[in-house]
């Protein structure tokens, strides 16, 4: 609950007035009952008084409109508190899911996230919400009312409660069962919004396959299993509502046969009965309250443990803590531009299992100011080794030092703030060309046309609709896969930090633009560490060094004449490459 308590809080003035606002419109609602009694006893005698009766209708209208006003008030204020706290913890859960690292979306779906960010947050606001309603009219009127039934005939009012034990414990057995029911049919709502999600993800693919019919197939065995999931929570919580009728209709039964006896014995007035059945009709409501009160929360308490859940989560991958007794210093503003003189593997080991390592003995010491190429198999580590500097992941032995400085001990927002990463596989956003490139940030015009010269966009943009603000399409679909790679290019190039990282950068681009970007690149590497994956070995050639990495070791390292000699792997790769480009194949 601590995660809701700090929205209680802030929103407890309105919360109070809200409250205030019900407790008047369930006092006046309590008083028209009595009204109505004056009413009936006044045309029970064979001598009444129009005007009396007039007042009295004229006095039930008015406070009619009364609990319209400050019903609309309370809705305003609770309904509006509920949707504050929704809001709350929707931004509260998305900046924690910003802090959780690579680790932890590799073994979680994104439909199990998206449905945290929606249906359970929903389930919560109305726990919140509309469970106070329910609680505070519940607790109110029920109250009150059975006060005022006792007041009025204390024998009676033991009669009409007869069956609320039951119905007792029958709320307090449905409500277990809702619980169950209700957590398995939002694990079930996870694994369907997350195969909808890939599936309008990949919608190219499964066209290109003609895969229509068997996903369409796939989805609706899902939605089916969702949709028996919810039938058992549907059955429980139509119980209720029946329920709630056949005992309100039994204790209804019950006073109309005992007080018409007591009528007829003139213990009590005609018009007692009627303000009597009136009084339990008002309780009605708290007594179905209950029920939609036990479904709200069952549901809201539900919700809550799957979020809790999530916001548990902590990352592998953190900033060093800080002692609380010793300022640490001030990391707000990180000197991105700050030279250091290498980066240095030290005997670094790394693998998901520590058991088994994708990375053995990695002794590396880069520069400041050099080219570093690496090439390798596929699957040979090539990727997880620059994914080591930035922190993606964390060494599981040995130490990655810049200078004598150690990155677990810098502060992750100040490492990242000095590296620029190209990964492998170009990712756009939904937006324009320009939004892509800059993410926010300001460049004069003069670099953003030389950053567009470099990666060969800038005839590209030339021939585009409306330029750099042509709008892209979710994921780039729009563009060609070399488009998507270069403008991605764009983007780790403009930032101008003191390392940059490329991970395939020429893959999907012509032989002729590779060749122009990797001359422009030469340029542009100087004044910085830059690190270049790439499987084309003509895009490496340039490199100061070049490291050979095999089943995640470096088997070689040297400048390109030297692994032509010593390497079989690089040598054999370069020729059939170059044979490849010589024969246009």
């Amino acid at each position: 609950m601590q995660l809701i308590l700090p929205y209680f809080k802030k929103n407890l003035g309105k919360i109070i007035l809200g409250i205030l606002c019900m407790i008047i419109v369930d006092c006046t609602q309590l008083a028209i009952p009595h009204i109505i009694k004056q009413a009936v006893d006044i045309l029970a005698e064979s001598d009444f008084s129009h005007d009396i009766l007039v007042h009295q209708v004229l006095f039930i209208v008015v406070l009619g409109l009364v609990m319209a006003v400050l019903r609309y008030f309370w809705r305003i204020l609770l309904m509006g508190s509920a949707r504050d706290l929704e809001k709350g913890i929707r931004q509260h859960l998305y900046s924690h899911i910003l802090t959780l690292d690579q680790h932890y979306f590799n073994r979680v779906k994104t439909g199990d996230i998206m449905a945290h960010a929606t249906s359970d947050i929903n389930h919560i606001r109305m726990a919140f919400g509309m469970g106070i309603i329910a609680l505070t009219d519940a607790l109110l009127l029920g109250t009150a009312s059975i006060a005022i039934m006792l007041w009025m005939n204390p024998k009676l009012t033991l009669a009409a409660l007869l069956p609320m034990p039951l119905l007792s414990f029958m709320i307090r057995y449905l409500g277990r069962k809702m619980h169950a029911f209700h957590t398995s049919a939002q694990e079930s709502y996870s694994e369907l919004t997350e195969l909808i999600r890939e599936g309008f993800s990949g919608i190219r693919v499964l066209k290109l396959f003609n895969l229509e019919a068997a996903v369409g197939t796939k989805v609706a065995r899902y939605s089916e299993h969702y949709f028996k999931k919810n039938l058992k929570r549907a059955t429980v919580t139509a119980f209720f509502r029946p329920l709630m009728g056949f005992f309100f209709n039994l204790s209804t039964g019950i006073v109309l046969f005992y007080g018409g006896v007591l009528v007829m014995d003139h213990q009590i007035s005609p018009g007692e009965l009627v303000a009597f059945t009136q009084y339990l009709g008002i309780l009605a409501w708290p007594i179905i309250a209950i029920g939609w009160m036990t479904n709200l929360i069952q549901r809201g308490l539900a919700s809550l443990k799957r979020i809790n859940a999530l916001l548990d989560a902590r990352p592998m991958v953190e900033s060093p803590r800080q002692d609380s007794t010793t300022p640490g210093p001030d990391h707000s503003k990180p000197d991105t531009r700050k030279h250091f003189q290498r980066i240095i593997f030290d005997r670094v080991d790394f693998g998901y299992d520590p058991d088994k390592p994708l990375l053995s003995d990695i002794t590396l010491d880069i520069p400041f100011g050099s080219v570093t190429g690496i090439s390798g198999p596929p699957g040979s580590g090539k990727t997880t080794l620059v994914q080591l500097i930035p922190r993606i992941f964390d060494t599981t032995r040995g130490t990655l030092r810049l200078d004598d400085t150690a990155v677990t001990a810098m502060e992750l927002d100040t490492l990242r703030e000095m590296v620029a990463f190209m990964p492998q596989e170009p990712f756009l956003f939904s937006g324009t060309i320009r939004e892509n490139i800059l993410m926010g940030r300001s460049f004069s015009s003069d670099r953003l046309d030389h950053i567009l010269s470099v990666c060969q966009l800038s005839e590209t943009i030339r021939q585009m609709p409306d330029g750099l603000d042509t709008l892209i399409g979710e994921k780039g679909i729009t563009l060609s896969g070399g488009q998507k790679q270069r403008i991605t290019l764009a983007r780790t190039l403009i930032q101008d930090k003191p390392v940059t990282i490329l991970d395939d950068p020429i893959s999907q681009v012509d032989t002729q633009t590779a060749s122009a970007i990797i001359q422009s690149l030469q340029q542009h590497g100087s004044g910085r560490i830059m690190i270049i994956i790439s499987h084309r070995m003509s895009a490496l050639s340039f490199c100061d060094r070049i490291l050979v990495l095999e089943e995640g070791r470096i088997t070689h390292q040297g400048d390109h004449d030297a692994l032509m000699t010593g390497s079989h792997f690089y040598r054999t790769s370069f020729t059939v490459q170059q044979f490849q480009e010589a024969h246009g194949s």
